[in-house]
């Protein structure tokens, strides 16, 4: 499993995990962030990695890991709003960073 494959199948819970026990607050302060995706986001099979405010948060697989997710905020020594906000774009966005396919363009079953 690669990177866009974890993140594609990231849930809340995971993330909130990965952040500790302040992990929804952090979570939900860093949804307030407005990140420009094409300008800010870099994504590939190996690392995520996200620019806000002057920092750099970095998201990459870690076979060490049990949960596999390793990040790292280039401001913060513990988790921060930063990583907060990268895990918040991912779970929101999953769509826009191409971890997600469009639902199926056709017919409905209200249509039929």
């Amino acid at each position: 499993m690669n990177l866009k494959d974890k993140l594609s199948h990231l849930s809340f819970q995971e993330a909130r995990k990965l952040l500790g026990p302040k992990g929804d607050r952090l979570i939900r302060q860093g949804g307030r962030y407005e990140i420009d995706i094409a300008g800010h986001v870099e994504l590939d099979a190996n690392r995520f990695r996200v620019r806000l405010n002057g920092s750099e948060v970095v998201i990459e697989l870690d076979s060490s890991r049990s949960r596999r997710l390793h990040y790292r905020c280039s401001s913060c020594d513990m988790p921060c709003e930063h990583a907060g906000a990268a895990f918040s774009l991912i779970l929101e966005e999953k769509l826009a960073l191409g971890l997600a396919i469009p639902p199926p363009v056709g017919k409905t079953a209200a249509a039929d």
